[in-house]
C-alpha cells in the first residue's frame, strides 16, 4: 500500500514537472522531460522492487502462519512405550467420558493409552499427565482416541471427571494373581511388594498449570483392584469409595491443555 502511495506521488510530481517544463525553451523542455522520465522510471522500479519484497515477506509470513495453524498437537507428543522400571499412568475420563486414558503406554496391545507416563525406577517424586497433544494423538499402532471431541486437530477442553486415578503397573503381589509373565507388562502376574511396605503420597494436582485443591485425608491408596498388581492412587472414581466422599470438587474441574498429577513413592529396592 505504501509503495502504491509513493508511486502515485511520484507520478503526480512527474506530471507537474512536465507542465512547468513546457513553459521553457525546447532544449530545456527536452532535458527536463528526459530527466523526469528517468526519475519516474527509477522511482517506479524502486517502488516495484519494494512492493515485490513486501509482498514476498507477507507471503512468507502467511506461509509460516499457515504452517503453524496446521501444526497438529501430535508434534508436541511422542509416546514412550518402553520402561526401565514400572509404568505409572494417569487414568482419566471427564464428566462426559471424554479425554479418556485407561491404559499405560507400556502395556502390550494397549488401545486406550494416550497419556504422558512416568518410569518408576526407584524412590522419588514423579509426574504423570494427559495433555491436549497426547489425548488427540493419532497413534499409528492404537489409532485415534475414541473418547475425544475434536476442534480441528485439538481436543475440546475437559469438564468435570468420572475417574481420576494413578496406577503403577507391576508393583504388588496380590493373593488373587495367578499370572506367570513379567509383572511389569502383565497385570495378572504377582509383583514384588506389599502395599503396606510402600509409602506413597499425592503431592499436587494441576489443571492447565494451576493448582487444584484436594483433601489429603480422603485420597485412597493401595491394591484397590485386587485382581491386578497395580498400586493405585484413587483421587476420584464414580465406582469407588471416593464417589461417596470426594477429595476434589470434581464438578468444577476444567482444563484445556493439561492435567498433571505429582506423587512421591518410598520403599522400592531398585
Amino acid at each position: 500500500m505504501k509503495a502504491k502511495k509513493i508511486l502515485a506521488a511520484v507520478t503526480a510530481l512527474s506530471l507537474t514537472t512536465v507542465v512547468f517544463a513546457s513553459c521553457g525553451d525546447t532544449a530545456d523542455s527536452s532535458s527536463t522531460a528526459a530527466a523526469t522520465t528517468t526519475t519516474a522510471a527509477t522511482t517506479t522500479t524502486a517502488a516495484t522492487t519494494t512492493t515485490a519484497a513486501a509482498e514476498s515477506a507477507a507471503d512468507s509470513a502467511a506461509t509460516d502462519s499457515s504452517a503453524d495453524a496446521k501444526t497438529s498437537g501430535d508434534s508436541d507428543y511422542t509416546p514412550v512405550k518402553t520402561f526401565k522400571g514400572y509404568d505409572a499412568f494417569l487414568m482419566f475420563g471427564d464428566g462426559e467420558w471424554l479425554w479418556g486414558n485407561w491404559e499405560g503406554q507400556g502395556e502390550p496391545d494397549a488401545t486406550k493409552a494416550f497419556g504422558v507416563d512416568a518410569d518408576i525406577t526407584g524412590d522419588g517424586e514423579y509426574t504423570v499427565s494427559i495433555t491436549n497433544a497426547s489425548i488427540s494423538y493419532d497413534d499409528p499402532d492404537e489409532g485415534i482416541n475414541p473418547q475425544i471431541a475434536l476442534d480441528g486437530d485439538y481436543a475440546v477442553g475437559a469438564q468435570g471427571c468420572v475417574v481420576m486415578c494413578v496406577d503403577i503397573i507391576g508393583l504388588l503381589n496380590g493373593e488373587k494373581l495367578k499370572g506367570t509373565g513379567d509383572p511389569k507388562t502383565d497385570k495378572e502376574t504377582p509383583g514384588k511388594y506389599n502395599a503396606d511396605d510402600l509409602k506413597v503420597e499425592l503431592k499436587s494436582i494441576k489443571a492447565d498449570g494451576q493448582e487444584v485443591a484436594f483433601d489429603k485425608a480422603k485420597i485412597k491408596y493401595g491394591n484397590i483392584e485386587d485382581n491386578n498388581n497395580c498400586y493405585r492412587i484413587e483421587i476420584y472414581n464414580d465406582y469407588g469409595d471416593t464417589a461417596k466422599d470426594s477429595p476434589i470438587d470434581k464438578d468444577n474441574l476444567a482444563f484445556e491443555d493439561s492435567l498433571e498429577i505429582t506423587f512421591s513413592i518410598e520403599g522400592l529396592s531398585e
